[in-house]
């Protein structure tokens, strides 16, 4: 099982720390990680320098956002980013955005060396997907899924995948504020789970053995993982409002 981006973290445990529900640096502890360096933001309105995560965080709601949600862009795929195209593209190369909610509208951006930069991008009005539908939509694309990888034999392209992610599954659990759905916490599982399957099947061609066999292969992994980003994203979001 993949463990959750640090920008899933920062959106999940942000979005409590803005709204209250823990305290900034709670929250910077649980994105950070508590053996690691604390993060530094740059770019924050109003601020010169670059601050710590836990100042950010409350400067950030004191601007008046009421949370942070979660982007996870693909070359092709921008859905949920608000733009300009700059900000776009740096988010698409990073895989991954954080975007806030409530305030004046402002992304995140995951640098190296523990560094998040931020940066002015343009009012979004379209509804995220809620966490439900992501739930509903995962789940009919793996049932859709099923029939197709079964005929193609899918689960002989790695005879040791089953015992790694089982092993994952019990080693790494992606955690939530206590804030968060109750229902994020096992979507937000299966999602990363499925995750995993798709990048370790990607790997190989399965058993495919046509280029027809192979291009159908590939539709259902593209599919999964287009509905686990979802997944991920709504879970790790607050919801629409």
């Amino acid at each position: 099982m993949r463990e959750l981006s640090n920008a899933g973290r920062l959106a999940a445990w942000g979005s409590a720390a803005v709204s209250g529900a823990v305290s900034p640096d709670e929250a910077a502890d649980e994105v950070c990680g508590r053996r690691d360096p604390g993060h530094r933001v740059v770019g924050l309105p109003g601020e010169a320098d670059d601050v710590n995560l836990p100042y950010a965080l409350a400067r950030l709601r004191s601007l008046g956002a009421t949370g942070l949600r979660l982007v996870l862009p693909r070359p092709g795929d921008v859905s949920g980013l608000p733009g300009p195209p700059a900000f776009n593209e740096r988010a698409v190369g990073r895989g991954e955005a954080v975007l806030t909610v409530g305030g004046p509208p402002l992304g995140l951006l995951d640098e190296t060396g523990g560094t998040w930069s931020v940066h002015p991008v343009e009012l979004d009005l379209r509804t995220p997907l809620t966490l439900p539908d992501a739930s509903r939509a995962l789940n009919g694309v793996m049932r859709e899924a099923a029939a197709v990888l079964a005929r193609l034999d899918v689960a002989r392209w790695e005879p040791a995948a089953a015992e790694v992610l089982a092993a994952r599954s019990r080693s790494v659990r992606p955690v939530l504020p206590l804030s968060a759905d109750p229902n994020a916490h096992p979507v937000l599982e299966q999602a990363l789970r499925i995750s995993a399957i798709v990048e370790l099947a990607r790997a190989g061609d399965g058993a495919a053995v046509s280029a027809s066999e192979a291009a159908a292969r590939s539709a259902v992994l593209r599919d999964l993982d287009d509905a686990a980003r979802r997944a991920v994203e709504a879970a790790c979001s607050p919801p629409p409002v």
